[in-house]
């Protein structure tokens, strides 16, 4: 069971890093797969998601249109901070 679990977030790890690779860079924002940070947050939020990367794309993509020229680690601890925020109400 462990080893789906990391397969599956591996997985899932990759197509965020061909997502995120493709967007427009935002002001101090560095390529996604050199910033090991950037690695850790990412991991969180697809725990804090189940898994489930497409909503993980459609929340950063809807921070990215709201606040545009932002790092990519500004963005995924915004949807990070916003998703916990939530689960505490």
């Amino acid at each position: 069971m462990g080893l789906i679990v990391v397969v599956l977030i591996i997985s899932l790890s990759l197509a965020l890093i061909k997502l995120w690779s493709s967007q427009p860079r935002g002001k101090g924002s560095k390529p996604y797969f050199s910033d090991p940070k950037n690695r850790k947050l990412q991991k969180r939020l697809l725990i804090l998601l189940n898994g489930d990367a497409t909503t993980a794309e459609r929340l950063l993509k809807q921070q990215r249109q709201r606040r545009p020229g932002e790092s990519d680690e500004w963005y995924l601890e915004k949807v990070i901070y916003d998703l916990e925020r939530d689960r505490r109400c």
